[in-house]
């Protein structure tokens, strides 16, 4: 039920075919503690027998089912359509195989309401296998600077961001995030050019135009799922696009001296991180990388050099 106190979160729920893992996660949407929310379902024509699911969910009063009869291409269109029909203040872009604790929506409003320059809130993810086993958290990989400085509950600066996510998407997963829907519009939503790193550019932009809340309570289960090696293609466009993110940043926002060379730094270090992704398509597809992401900076091959640098260091940090 709609409570006429507390403003209305607007939760948007993409689907495509996961059905095995709808009714675990649309059932923690709905039993979410907090007492005013919508749930938005856009289902991008699945074809697995996932709407059939989704049906049975139309009869809850904060549901509003929508059954695409064409797909999208593009989880970012999907949400974007699902943005586009909320009526909340606030937006939380749930992924149907993610589900969320009881209190997470609670949770993460209560910085919002008591802090208006904050813009985003987010928590703390366990990650976890397609049978639900919990693999570890998304902190456990964090950067060292990033553990040390929010090892509890606490703001951080959007230029503190900005520096963080130079490095790695300290928010890998849009279900444990609500945003204030009006930062959401400002910056020109999720941009649907970009296939993989989207949420990364969202992140980025929002980083420039408000201050973020961390919360460390484990709130949201972040599901991966078992692949097989990734394609040399597939590593390259994650790169590429990545490195047109951070580049197309920097020049948006004129950023120059010491924060760019930060993404410098990090889109080398990120380069290198691929690595571990899939050894022999990365090594494979390697020269043809280096070449097209040239174009983006001219030191390409030093910023690498940099970013290993920057790796090893961090690497032994965490070891000591």
């Amino acid at each position: 039920m709609y409570s006429p106190i507390l403003p209305l979160v607007s939760i948007v729920f993409t689907s495509y075919n996961h059905k095995e893992f709808l009714e675990q996660a649309l059932d923690s949407l709905i039993s979410q503690t907090y007492p005013n929310i919508e749930i938005i379902i856009i289902d991008d024509f699945s074809t697995d027998g996932s709407q059939e699911i989704l049906k049975r969910y139309e009869h809850h009063v904060n549901v509003h089912l929508n059954l695409s009869t064409k797909n999208s291409g593009s989880y970012v269109k999907a949400s974007n359509l699902g943005a586009s029909l909320a009526k909340g203040e606030y937006l939380l872009f749930a992924q149907c195989d993610d589900f969320a604790e009881p209190n997470q929506v609670d949770r993460l409003m209560a910085p919002l309401l008591k802090y208006e320059d904050i813009g985003v809130s987010f928590c703390r993810s366990n990650m976890i296998d397609e049978n639900g086993t919990v693999l570890g958290t998304d902190f456990d990989v964090r950067e060292i600077a990033f553990k040390k400085a929010f090892s509890s509950d606490n703001r951080i600066l959007g230029k503190q961001m900005r520096t963080f996510l130079s490095k790695s998407c300290v928010i890998p997963n849009l279900s444990a995030a609500i945003i204030r829907k009006a930062l959401y519009e400002k910056v020109g939503r999720l941009s649907a050019k970009y296939l993989v790193v989207a949420d990364w550019a969202f992140w980025l932009a929002l980083s420039e135009n408000c201050d973020f809340y961390y919360t460390t309570t484990l709130l949201n289960n972040f599901r991966q799922h078992n692949t097989t090696i990734r394609s040399t293609i597939k590593i390259k466009k994650q790169i590429l696009e990545l490195y047109e993110v951070f580049y197309n940043h920097i020049k948006e926002y004129e950023i120059s001296g010491k924060e760019r060379k930060e993404f410098e730094i990090g889109a080398g270090a990120i380069f290198l991180s691929y690595f571990n992704e899939g050894k022999v398509a990365w090594l494979k597809g390697f020269p043809s990388t280096v070449k097209e992401t040239s174009k983006f900076t001219k030191f390409n091959i030093w910023y690498l050099f940099l970013g290993f640098i920057y790796k090893m260091r961090s690497f032994l940090a965490r070891r000591l």
